[in-house]
């Protein structure tokens, strides 16, 4: 696929006389004079446009046919629009508080039309702000952790109860599997997590005062061999449909109606896998965000972070233990079931971890911080990430949320 094949929308004309021609403008003004466009792109594939008029909004989302933030030196089917769309249309039955509404796929154009979801925020944009701020002495925003961890452990549940052989039987289970199939973007998640890190790739890159950390994983036995194993689990365990991609930059949250709201957005990596991925790449990115304010000397507000881990786990325990079926799941009673997927939660937080220090795409909350600070940080990560790969627990999370409760 390339960018004769179908039209890409760069303009608010662009964007404008899409809308026109699916009889959509009326939605938002009498005239398209009235009409304004933002572009809000801020993730790694699509493009994202936010149309306003006097009677309303709306987004317009669309997959080029590459990866969005490189260009077309690296080409990826556009068709994964249509995968997220799939996703939403079963998350919107499963979790309906949790998603944005869907307006409609254009399969042609590669466009998914959906809700407007700018009177939130990005939880990652909020998470660096609150550092940011407190470094400069600013007043910091508030966010409830523990709601914001009850939500997600909520999503995580109910979508996995939902979609296992907790519920469904064999049948039913193999069609949702063929059904959510997403090779390509599973691939790409191999590559850019599970493989590139671990060895010399032109994608990868880190802090030069890293790197001989980072070049001693290309050697660590124990290390490659948790790896493969977590590789392995990612492949072959098709337990649930997942996000597939769940870290800050997937959730949004603000207040409405007076209450934290908190949606999940772009399952286009969505597929049936192991429960425990999203739950971990949750985990690390809150841990991230935890490490960054400490590292920032903001104590009592890493805390309140890692809290949003914990009460995500608690939530997700209390669901399934109130709402799964009497008897086994996959062949484990409940309880074995459980360690199996907190077990892997952890093997995924550690390698997502350390492809936010080691590999292609790094974390902001890290980043962002003053040079000497974000060395610390990335350094304290990285040795974490490795001993949650390889012992798949963490030990210290708890302890911490506890001592700056």
């Amino acid at each position: 696929m390339t960018a004769s094949d179908y039209e890409l929308l760069v303009s608010r004309e662009d964007v404008v006389a899409y809308l026109d021609g699916r009889g959509m403008l009326p939605r938002l003004a009498e005239s398209p004079d009235e009409v304004t466009v933002t572009e809000v792109t801020a993730g790694n594939m699509n493009r994202v446009f936010i149309a306003r008029g006097p009677l309303g909004s709306i987004a317009v989302k669309q997959a080029p046919p590459w990866v969005q933030v490189v260009g077309p030196e690296w080409p990826i089917d556009p068709g994964r629009i249509a995968s997220e769309a799939r996703a939403y249309d079963m998350l919107a039955r499963l979790v309906p508080e949790t998603v944005p509404a869907v307006e409609t796929l254009d399969p042609d154009r590669y466009i998914l039309v959906m809700e407007d979801l700018s009177d939130l925020r990005v939880l990652r944009d909020v998470l660096v702000d609150q550092v940011a701020d407190h470094l400069a002495g600013r007043p910091v925003a508030t966010i409830d952790f523990v709601a914001l961890g009850r939500a997600v452990g909520r999503f995580s549940a109910e979508l996995s109860l939902a979609t296992s052989t907790a519920t469904l039987d064999a049948a039913a289970h193999a069609a949702l599997i063929e059904q959510a199939a997403n090779p390509e973007l599973s691939a790409l998640t191999d590559a850019v997590v599970l493989d590139e890190p671990y060895r010399e790739h032109e994608h990868n890159h880190w802090l030069p005062e890293l790197d001989t950390e980072v070049r001693a994983m290309y050697r660590d036995r124990r290390l490659l061999d948790a790896v493969a194993r977590v590789r392995s689990t990612f492949e072959n365990r098709a337990e649930a449909l997942i996000h597939g991609d769940l870290h800050t930059g997937s959730l949004m949250i603000g207040a409405r109606a007076g209450v934290q709201a908190a949606k999940v957005f772009d399952p286009e990596f969505s597929f049936v896998g192991p429960i425990g991925m999203d739950l971990g790449i949750f985990w690390a990115n809150m841990v991230i965000a935890s490490i960054a304010a400490r590292t920032a000397g903001a104590v009592e507000l890493a805390g309140e972070r890692l809290s949003a881990v914990s009460e995500s786990w608690a939530e997700f325990v209390d669901i399934v233990r109130r709402k799964a079926p009497a008897g086994s799941v996959d062949g484990l009673g409940i309880e074995a079931w459980l360690a199996r997927i907190d077990a892997d939660a952890w093997g995924f937080a550690g390698v997502e971890s350390i492809r936010r220090v080691a590999g292609f795409s790094h974390s902001a909350d890290l980043t962002t911080l003053p040079h000497e600070l974000s060395v610390a940080a990335h350094a304290e990560l990285l040795q974490r990430a490795i001993a949650w790969v390889i012992e798949q627990r963490d030990p210290i999370t708890a302890a911490e949320t506890r001592e700056t409760a």
